[in-house]
């Protein structure tokens, strides 16, 4: 009898530790905090995308619009969150779990570019004392969204906690401003944003909610606005104890079953903003043969244009006109998508990739080209048009970018022959010569080395 005693007991054990766990897996909650209006947080976005590509711990990405201005996506209730809560005054930021992060709670999104693979695990714990569950019906005639948030808790001492239920939409199209901290160099008339909080369905802190015999459940009713592409919404619930941090647990799920609710999209430029119409007309001309059926005719222009953020600019054109000849002939050259001889290349992007090429127009910034540098401030893709050179050596350029710019340029090309070391070709400035080296091409300007393409050796 006694030994048939110590086995219910150890079984009644058994099942109450198999109804309770003593802990829950974790999902940690990474809060963004960005703008439309800011010019640095599209490379934000992507310092975050590639963090998150090394964590192994599951996470739930939400992105507030606040503090840096408003713009369509704003919530007065992201800017309490942001500034009167967590201290934020500055974006692009982020927040992990609402836990310091290397001595810090708040984190600039550049920063995590810094970090070292090792160390790019959010500093946290993996496990939790409570667990987040949502169960939902959405009505698509209606719109009416029925949630039910429910979970275990391992905390026995613990008999409140706060439930936050947020509605995030992804793939939102809209304005998004760059600057050259960005490969892209433009600001964006359309922008795919990702993971925007659209509402708060609970309070801004979330709604109290009561443990009982170790469980909790919470339900609520919410329509969903009708300008919201519900397959790419999802429902986003995290558990926070009274004081509103640390972030216990945090769980999400897609509105439309069958759906990833867009978390599929990341951030991504559509259209660029349309730029200035203008004139040019560049103070000095400088081709290269770059390759055996490519030349390329940099375009360079005195004129000074202030930044509206990032300090004085000036004009640099790149046109890549493809011809075997050594020396750029007189003629008339359409652009042209591809590498078509007798033609212009078309300026092109490769977003996989991350890069721009072919022809296109530069605002550069001034004070890095006195270093033989070109850091990019803006740029224009080259779409359609023509340049015409003529026997005098006059260069007449026409053309409209992919954003609907409409340019013309003229400058004036010296059509000496190349040599194995000769003065560049529209410069005229003292001291500067081309030198063949080992078949490459470069250039020296008192006795500074640099690229074909401006850069300091």
């Amino acid at each position: 009898m006694k030994r048939f005693s110590i086995i219910l007991l150890l079984i009644a054990t058994i099942k109450m530790s198999a109804e309770t766990p003593t802990f829950f897996p974790r999902k940690f909650l990474l809060e963004h905090f960005t703008s439309a209006k800011c010019n640095q947080c599209p490379m934000g976005m992507k310092y975050i995308v590639d963090y998150l590509d090394w964590q192994t711990t599951p996470y739930i990405w939400v992105s507030h619009h606040a503090v840096y201005g408003t713009d369509e996506y704003t919530l007065p209730e992201s800017n309490e969150l942001a500034m009167n809560y967590l201290g934020i005054y500055s974006v692009p930021s982020v927040v992990f779990n609402r836990t310091k992060q290397q001595g810090s709670l708040a984190i600039g999104a550049w920063d995590l570019e810094s970090w070292n693979i090792e160390e790019r695990q959010a500093e946290d714990d993996t496990l939790a004392e409570a667990s987040i569950r949502i169960d939902h019906h959405f009505d698509a005639a209606t719109r009416q969204l029925d949630i039910t948030v429910n979970g275990q808790v391992a905390n026995i001492d613990r008999t409140e906690y706060l439930l936050n239920i947020l509605i995030k939409e992804n793939r939102l199209v809209g304005e998004q401003a760059d600057a050259f901290t960005s490969w892209k160099c433009v600001d964006w008339r359309e922008y795919m944003h990702p993971r925007v909080v659209r509402d708060f369905v609970t309070g801004t802190f979330g709604d109290t909610i009561h443990v009982t015999n170790q469980a909790y459940q919470y339900s609520i009713s919410y329509t969903l606005n009708s300008d919201w592409i519900a397959e790419n919404c999802c429902i986003v619930a995290y558990l926070t104890p009274l004081e509103k941090k640390p972030i216990i647990n945090a769980e999400q799920t897609a509105i439309v079953k069958g759906t990833l609710g867009g978390e599929e999209y990341g951030p991504y430029g559509v259209t660029e903003s349309k730029g200035p119409n203008t004139s040019i007309s560049f103070d000095s001309v400088r081709v290269s043969k770059i390759a055996d059926n490519q030349l390329e005719i940099m375009l360079l222009s005195s004129k000074t244009i202030q930044s509206r953020f990032l300090g004085i600019c000036k004009q640099v054109g790149f046109v890549y006109v493809n011809t075997e000849a050594d020396v750029l002939q007189p003629g008339t050259y359409t652009i042209q998508e591809g590498n078509v001889l007798g033609a212009i290349s078309a300026g092109y992007r490769v977003d996989e990739e991350e890069t721009l090429g072919g022809s296109r127009l530069i605002y550069a910034l001034s004070s890095e080209l006195k270093n033989g540098k070109i850091v990019p401030i803006h740029q224009w893709r080259m779409n359609t048009g023509e340049m015409t050179l003529n026997q005098e050596g006059n260069i007449s350029l026409d053309f409209t970018t992919y954003n609907e710019t409409s340019v013309t340029a003229t400058a004036l090309y010296d059509f000496s022959p190349a040599t194995g070391v000769e003065e560049v070709q529209g410069f005229r400035s003292s001291g500067v010569k081309k030198v063949l080296h080992n078949g490459q091409l470069f250039i020296e300007k008192d006795g500074v080395w640099y690229t074909i393409l401006g850069y300091r050796l």
